[in-house]
């Protein structure tokens, strides 16, 4: 019996996420070299399969990770939230949502939830360790905050959804996606903030102002260079990918970091991996492959329903694959045939519990955010394979509650935000 390409090319998806997650290698080498096998039996030319990887976005993307990579290097981003963290003083209360909103900032002005997790996680929880204060709650303070802050315009889930959603005739949503996606992640902060009783935080040492040094000339000028790209970039709508080069240049020429430690601390692999899926995305698309899952949910849902289903799909492909590399190039299609085929449902919604709910799913071990969270714990503390499995155990079911409260969060309404800002 002959399969109808569409389903081919679904099948083809669901092999490559699966032999991708089981033999832990890069999905985005492996998904380039399916979509070529994919688009030609389709026949498609070699033009039309690569047409999928979307350059501007890799130039994009690189440009913002080499500058913050330069940023972290020289120690700014990490001196920076050391200040921050020592403000509280004696006030170690505040320290979970000073995390959780110290790591949003960081994730919103450029790294993104990668970088800005690494970074604001690790430092959770030494800094947990060092303060005797609860080290996975800390954690998963600065974890959901990451999360929470990455879907700003600077950074690059938002970069990513701008880029996915202009081919569909969507824009100017960068606004609405970034509240949304704040809100859903602070919303879960509390509800960890009340289980772990974060109120009752006391800390036996907490971190002095006095003790943190200054600022140097070099992350003086790093931290001037990216105030710039900022300004620029939202109030005079350059391109970010762009001007982080030119800031990246100024940076090299000045001496204030060093270029060659900057470039390996790209990641590439994310990039191939977010690129690579993407065209292998856009050949199943070519094929038929969005419409058929697009007609089968559709089938499922109406105008209500439609934000909550979505949500849930997202948040289930979320557990098993990325968000940016997977979720929203895979799901931002079948959102756009959802809001033509239902009058009453809104594309900027749809994504916004798409996104949104697909990044509460990323603190489960499965993902690299649970994985982050993990692999700090044991090197901060020697641990032994009980506790990990117990931690293993502790952030999946954590990651299931919050996929939980984000369907019904998108039940009630709450990421169309009263269609206020789009």
């Amino acid at each position: 019996m002959n399969l109808p390409l569409p389903i081919i090319s679904l099948l083809v998806l669901v092999v490559v996420v699966a032999v991708g997650f089981i033999k832990k290698i890069n999905l985005g080498f492996f998904a380039l070299g399916a979509a070529f096998i994919l688009g030609t039996v389709g026949g498609m030319t070699a033009k039309q399969i690569t047409s999928g990887f979307d350059s501007s976005m890799f130039v994009t993307l690189v440009g913002v990770t080499f500058l913050f990579g330069m940023a972290s290097q020289n120690g700014t981003l990490d001196l920076f939230s050391k200040k921050i963290v020592a403000l509280v003083g004696k006030h170690t209360v505040l320290i979970p949502i000073l995390m959780f909103f110290l790591s949003a900032f960081i994730s919103a002005i450029g790294p993104g939830h990668i970088a800005a997790g690494l970074l604001m996680t690790t430092f959770a929880m030494y800094l947990a360790f060092e303060m005797d204060i609860n080290p996975m709650a800390t954690a998963l303070y600065a974890k959901l905050g990451a999360n929470a802050g990455c879907a700003s315009v600077l950074s690059l889930t938002g970069i990513l959804a701008k880029n996915l959603s202009e081919p569909l005739g969507y824009s100017g949503f960068g606004l609405h996606l970034f509240l949304t996606t704040l809100l859903s992640g602070f919303i879960f902060t509390c509800i960890i903030y009340v289980m772990y009783k974060g109120y009752k935080v006391k800390a036996d040492n907490p971190m002095k102002l006095s003790d943190i040094p200054k600022f140097n000339r070099d992350q003086l000028l790093t931290i001037g260079a990216i105030i710039v790209m900022v300004v620029f970039c939202i109030g005079f709508k350059f391109d970010t990918g762009l001007f982080a080069f030119v800031a990246a240049a100024v940076l090299i020429l000045l001496g204030a970091a060093d270029e060659k430690k900057a470039i390996k601390g790209i990641p590439w692999g994310t990039l191939v991996f977010i690129c690579g899926v993407g065209a292998l995305v856009n050949v199943i698309n070519k094929l038929g492959g969005i419409d058929l899952i697009s007609d089968f949910l559709t089938t499922l849902m109406n105008e209500h329903t439609a934000s909550p289903i979505m949500a849930a799909t997202s948040g289930i492909l979320s557990w098993v694959s990325s968000t940016t590399g997977v979720v929203m190039p895979a799901l931002y299609p079948i959102a756009a045939d959802v809001a033509t085929k239902f009058n009453g449902a809104s594309y900027v919604e749809l994504i916004s519990a798409i996104t949104a709910t697909s990044f509460a799913a990323a603190i489960s071990p499965l993902s690299t955010g649970g994985a982050i969270i993990m692999s700090s714990y044991s090197a901060a503390k020697e641990t032994t394979t009980e506790e990990m499995n117990n931690m293993f155990k502790t952030l999946f079911l954590l990651s299931v509650l919050n996929v939980a409260v984000n369907v019904v969060l998108a039940a009630l309404g709450v990421f169309n935000l009263g269609s206020l800002f789009y």
